[in-house]
């Protein structure tokens, strides 16, 4: 097991959903809704305004898993869920934060590391997303 992997840590990083960035990641995602690109239809929505969309949201949580978890070593995602509670504004501040939940060697594999994680808006503190998943980080030779 890698001894620098360890139950209960945190790792995180901020990140703003920039509309123009945002709208490009969703049409190069193939996602059309006009929620994302088209400000008259979103503004006379629910949310009042353009959201992020959701490809990007999961994309940037587990983006961060992936980068976090490779500096270790080589390592493959097996599975990620997420559950939607909020919409992501554009051009919200957000923090996306994971935290180890459970650490399990397996013989000639290598270590499945599964984690807890939350896109949280900072602006007001209130939770967008909430996912988990797991990982195997590899046995080297």
């Amino acid at each position: 097991m890698n001894e620098m992997v360890k139950l209960d840590a945190v790792f995180e990083a901020e990140h703003v959903f920039d509309t123009e960035s945002s709208q490009r990641f969703a049409r190069m995602a193939g996602d059309l809704n006009p929620m994302h690109h088209d400000t008259a239809h979103a503004a006379a929505s629910r949310f009042g305004r353009l959201i992020a969309s959701g490809t990007e949201t999961t994309a940037r949580m587990m983006g961060l898993n992936a980068t976090h978890f490779a500096q270790f070593g080589p390592t493959v995602g097996l599975e990620f869920s997420f559950r939607f509670r909020r919409a992501v504004p554009m051009e919200a501040r957000t923090l996306i934060r994971w935290i180890i939940t459970e650490i399990e060697p397996k013989p000639d594999l290598g270590t499945i590391v599964a984690c807890a994680g939350t896109l949280t808006l900072l602006d007001t503190g209130v939770i967008a997303l909430e996912g988990t998943s797991k990982g195997v980080l590899l046995e080297t030779a």
